[in-house]
């Protein structure tokens, strides 16, 4: 079927003055053009460089990135919690009488709200959904209070602030409820009626609420993280010899460590609790210490909105700092199951020889459920195992299997059961539960940052705000790059709609227009605005091959199939076919010039010459369409094996792959590009590709009698359901190829293949598993053009 698609330009391009520099992850500059290819476009949109960085077109840019700078990497990391302050502030000193860190009390007597609560501070009037959170701040803070006899007309408005909002105590629908607060809220009840306090509550409430704490402590033997909630009849000398971390805390908890403190007094409590005073003055946060995950949390957030490339050399000093951390065992990584599976999955990512059996405590589902802490029983945390699940880069890890199975099916239910209240969340597990790689797919980056809120929070036994992260500065940057990426893609794309009417295949009368929706892939593939070339030359490159594929499966004959091989093979500006159409003329016409032109560019930007290098691909492609012609056509049906073998480079990754890769910044040399280790890596990613595509598309080629590996497995099989039973093995083969994607993408031992072309690749497999993983390619556009539209030209939709 043909289809065709043109989008007219619906928001205008952003002047001059929005580009900005950035610092490539290689530390070398992008070379000078030396043809004027893009004409109007090179004058506008692209930089002279100096030294290792393309110069500023205004110092605008450098400023704001300068800025976003110091936030990320050395501003405080998360935001105070009222709820842990009021815990420190009741640890009496050594003669019981006086408070031992008054310093906590008075920040409580300064940081009443307006409506006489405590609670993470919030524009307007706080977050309608953290008013559980509220009301169990505010009443640890007026415990504190009471407890040393200060400041009661503070106490007085957060008795009016409880009286008037504790309808929430029996709202479970819509409010966030902090973890252990059916165990910690009615405990510090009892504490206030032990310290004179009218708490205005109804006595049943309460009633009902002690009678559930009490049942939940009977049932429930892992509350050690929550143990303030339990008071006197905590085992407080047991817990702090199970528990007790090396900094002297629990759990990274200055809440529990300060209850442990005022209930069995210790050296070590103390020790940290001086610490976390030594650093935040007045105040306590909720967790400490949590700059390891706070750092990666960085590296993530960046990769998803866009902006990483501007801040490479910062980021890869974090993943270097955690590699070694890593190695040593660090406890703040390995007490902390977020952090390790997000350390994990970003160290494996970049190249770093992390083990998949450090995540082996966590592959069933039961045992971790009833063993770990309550902290980390969430949505967050089993996202992240589920990320990093995905790295599975060796047969034998069966560790990442298995937890990649319960956490898939645990994250699915939790959409189906719709029980994710935070509406962030849940997109953000929707958009991970599609993804091929375990980390964050470029075709989402609007996406993220138009779920990206400047007053994010998480919440563990009360909310906070990690600041450094979640910003108006970071927000608007990352708005105003995206805006500049879209300027560029329409700007390209608008001359590649001129390239197409130029050379005639608008006019063509078979095949599929696909120029948008390549234009597309090549963006997802190669995003960096300042890359034009590559994204150019990788749209028409699939143009091309996607034009020839279709003529050459069902509108060429045997004989002209073989003219064209030939025509490629030959490499003559007026070709001597016999059979040679005004069509093939275009195509062929189009290929050569395509070819020499880039050549001749590539050629310049490499230092050698790349042209027949570039031709054997071409001549390889082809050739490759032939034979699956043929095998169509015969009588000698060949193996799944067979087929493969000579389909698998017909998707054109490694021959757009080849074209591109002279135009990253980088110098690439032959022997790299047809070492073994390329060439798999190539032939790995197309075969992920050639048989989700297959699978996709087995009705529509088997009415049009075209060979498939659907049809050759089904043959092989011979059960009861053989399409069925061929499909769930072509999975099997698709799992094994995207295990060896990832294990050559991450390996760097004894490597030749360089990062720039890594990236190349990966970006082509993801692009390929996205227009493949449920629809029938480049023939079913319809949710691709959607996407497209959303990347390329609808303005982003901020609240």
């Amino acid at each position: 079927m043909l289809l065709s698609y043109k989008i007219e330009p619906i928001i205008s391009i952003p002047d001059n003055n929005l580009i900005w520099s950035r610092k490539h992850s290689s530390g070398r500059s992008l070379p000078a053009n030396n043809r004027p290819i893009l004409g109007q476009l090179k004058s506008s949109l692209t930089s002279s460089s100096t030294e290792s960085n393309p110069s500023l077109i205004t110092n605008a840019g450098q400023v704001s990135i300068e800025k976003i700078r110091k936030r990320l990497f050395n501003g405080k990391r998360i935001s105070p919690s009222a709820y842990d302050t009021a815990w420190v502030a009741m640890v009496p000193d050594t003669g019981g009488s006086r408070p031992c860190f008054p310093q906590c009390l008075d920040w409580i007597i300064e940081n009443q709200k307006a409506d006489g609560s405590w609670g993470l501070q919030y524009p307007g009037p706080g977050h309608p959904s953290l008013v559980k959170d509220s009301l169990a701040c505010t009443l640890a803070c007026l415990l504190a209070l009471c407890k040393w006899d200060v400041a009661h007309q503070l106490v007085q408005k957060g008795l009016d602030f409880i009286g008037s909002n504790c309808w929430a105590l029996c709202n479970d629908k819509d409010q966030y409820c902090p973890i252990g607060f059916e165990i910690v809220f009615p405990q510090m009840i009892s504490c206030g009626y032990d310290l004179g306090l009218t708490l205005p509550l109804d006595s049943n409430l309460v009633d009902s609420m002690l009678r559930q704490r009490h049942s939940i402590i009977m049932r429930n033997g892992k509350l050690g993280y929550v143990a303030e909630g339990l008071g006197e009849s905590g085992n407080w000398k047991k817990l702090l010899m199970a528990e007790q971390r090396s900094n002297g805390s629990l759990f990274n908890s200055p809440a529990t460590t300060a209850a442990a403190l005022i209930h069995c007094p210790d050296q070590k409590c103390l020790e940290y609790l001086h610490s976390l005073l030594k650093i935040y003055n007045t105040w306590v946060p909720t967790i400490y210490p949590m700059d390891i995950y706070t750092r990666l949390c960085i590296v993530d957030t960046t990769e998803r909105l866009g902006i990483d490339r501007y801040f490479q050399y910062e980021l890869d000093s974090i993943l270097n700092e955690t590699h070694r951390l890593w190695q040593q065992r660090e406890d703040e990584i390995f007490e902390d199951i977020r952090c390790r599976a997000m350390a994990f999955r970003l160290l494996r990512m970049k190249g770093y020889n992390v083990l998949s059996d450090e995540l082996a405590a966590f592959v069933d589902e039961e045992h971790f459920f009833s063993s770990v802490s309550a902290q980390f029983t969430g949505v967050t945390t089993i996202l992240e195992l589920y990320k990093a699940s995905q790295l599975r880069m060796h047969e034998d890890e069966a560790v990442l299997e298995k937890i990649h199975s319960w956490t898939g099916m645990f994250l699915k239910q939790q959409l189906l059961n719709q029980t994710i209240l935070d509406k962030r969340l849940q997109k953000q597990v929707e958009g991970d539960l599609k993804d091929f790689r375990g980390t964050s797919n470029i075709i989402e980056r609007k996406l993220w940052i138009e779920l990206y809120d400047v007053n994010h929070f998480q919440i563990l036994k009360t909310a906070y705000r990690c600041p450094t992260i979640y910003n108006e500065d970071i927000l608007e940057f990352s708005r105003k790059d995206f805006s500049i990426c879209q300027a560029q893609y329409q700007k390209e794309l608008q001359l590649l709609e001129r390239w197409y009417s130029d050379c005639k295949m608008d006019g063509m009368t078979f095949g599929r227009n696909i120029l948008h929706v390549s234009y597309f892939v090549s963006a997802l593939i190669v995003s960096d605005p300042q890359l034009s070339d590559a994204r150019i030359c990788y749209t028409k490159s699939q143009v091309l091959f996607t034009r020839i594929d279709d003529y050459m499966d069902h509108y060429s004959s045997m004989d002209e199939a073989r003219d064209f091989v030939e025509l490629i093979r030959n490499w003559r500006k007026q070709p001597s076919a016999t059979h040679c159409s005004h069509d093939i003329e275009i195509l062929f016409a189009e290929v050569y010039n395509t070819v020499n032109e880039w050549a001749e560019i590539a050629s310049a930007q490499q230092g050698r010459c790349v042209k027949s290098l570039l031709i054997e691909q071409w001549l390889e492609l082809v050739t490759c369409m032939m034979k699956e012609k043929e095998a169509s056509s015969d009588n000698k049906v060949p193996t799944v094996d067979e087929y493969l073998s000579f389909s698998w480079p017909t998707v054109g990754g490694k021959m757009c792959s080849f074209m591109v890769v002279h135009f990253l910044g980088t110098k690439f040399s032959q022997e790299m590009l047809t070492s073994a280790e390329c060439v798999n890596l190539c032939k790995h990613v197309s075969m992920v590709a050639r048989i989700q595509n297959d699978i996709r598309s087995f009705k529509r080629e088997e009415e049009e009698g075209k060979i498939n590996s659907v049809r050759l497995q089904a043959a092989e099989c011979g059960g009861a359901n053989p399409v069925e039973e061929a499909i769930a093995k072509l999975r099997q083969r698709i799992e094994y190829h995207r295990r060896k994607v990832v294990q050559l993408i991450v390996e760097t031992k004894d490597n030749l293949v360089p990062k720039e072309y890594k990236n190349l690749i990966w970006r082509t497999g993801e692009a390929g598993y996205y227009m493949y993983s449920e629809l029938d390619g480049y023939t079913s556009q319809q949710n691709v053009i959607n996407d497209m539209k959303a990347f390329i030209y609808d303005p982003l939709n901020l609240p």
